[in-house]
C-alpha cells in the first residue's frame, strides 16, 4: 500500500514539476522548441531532481516523507465518499494493470470485452449446457 502511495506521490511530483517547467519554458520563450528538445531538457531536469534528492540528509528525507504523508492524509480527509470510492476503484485498476503491464484504460476495455464474450457465449448455449456450466 505504501509502495503504491509512494509511486503515486512520485508521479504527482513529476507532473507538478513538469507543469512548473512548462511555465518557466514558456516564460523564457521556449514554447517553439522541438519535442525532442523539450524531452531532453525534461530528462535532464529529472536527473537534477534525483541528484538533489540523493544529496539530502537523512533528516531532510524523513521530513519530506512526513510532509508527503501529511499532504496525502489532508487530501484524503477532504474527499467525499464518492471520490474515495472512485480513488479505490482506480487504485484497484492500477494494481491490476501494473500486474499485467497495461494501462488502466486497457484493463477496463479488456474487462468489458470479457463480459461481452461471456454474454455472447451464454446466448449461444443450449439450456442443458447452461445448467452444466453454472
Amino acid at each position: 500500500m505504501r509502495k503504491t502511495q509512494s509511486r503515486e506521490k512520485q508521479a504527482e511530483e513529476q507532473k507538478s514539476h513538469i507543469r512548473e517547467l512548462d511555465r518557466i519554458y514558456r516564460a523564457d520563450g521556449r514554447a517553439n522548441e522541438t519535442a525532442e528538445g523539450t524531452e531532453r531538457r525534461r530528462s535532464e531536469d529529472r536527473l537534477r531532481i534525483i541528484a538533489r534528492r540523493n544529496n539530502m540528509s537523512a533528516e531532510e528525507t524523513q521530513r519530506r516523507h512526513s510532509d508527503d504523508r501529511l499532504q496525502a492524509n489532508a487530501r484524503r480527509n477532504s474527499m467525499t465518499t464518492e471520490e474515495t470510492e472512485e480513488r479505490r476503484s482506480e487504485d484497484g485498476l492500477r494494481i491490476i494493470a501494473r500486474r499485467n503491464n497495461i494501462t488502466a484504460e486497457e484493463t477496463e476495455e479488456r474487462r468489458s470485452e470479457d463480459i461481452l464474450r461471456t454474454i455472447a457465449r451464454r446466448n449461444n448455449m443450449t439450456a442443458e449446457e447452461r445448467e452444466e456450466a453454472f
